[in-house]
Parts: structure tokens; sequence; C-alpha cells
């Protein structure tokens, strides 16, 4: 599964992970469970608009994916 793409945003990496949580039909309730938080401070997580990669990282284990993370020079792009 190659999930790259660029990121402009913390959004984005939100929404990537919605769409994986939605792909993978995990429900919300047992992702939470999983994460020791409430359903709606798992909500709350994932449509604010800054989240710490700490966050990020409990999420994906939970989902038990990886995040790959490169930094490529913007010149490199084009």
């Amino acid at each position: 599964m190659d999930n790259a793409f660029t990121v402009k945003n913390a959004k984005q990496i939100l929404l990537k992970i919605k769409t994986i949580i939605t792909e993978k039909e995990i429900k919300k309730k047992d992702l939470a469970q999983k994460l020791n938080l409430s359903q709606s401070a798992l909500t709350s997580r994932l449509n604010q608009d800054n989240i710490s990669i700490e966050a990020l990282l409990e999420i994906c284990n939970a989902l038990n994916i990886d995040m790959n993370i490169s930094f490529i020079n913007k010149d490199d792009t084009k």
C-alpha cells in the first residue's frame, strides 16, 4: 500500500489518517479505546488544525501503520 503524498499542513495528514480508518473499516469507538481516549476526544484530535508528532505516532501505532517522513528540497520537486 503506497500512500505517499506531499504534505502542506497538518490537516492533510489527519485527512489521510481518516481515510485509512475508513479503508480499514475501523470504528472510531474501537480506535479511541486502543488510545485510551473517549470517542469525543479522538474526534477532536482528528479534527484539530494542529497535531503533535507524538499524537500522530500514537494513532499510527493503534492503526498498526508506520509513518514515514522524508524531507525533500523544494527545488528538487520541480
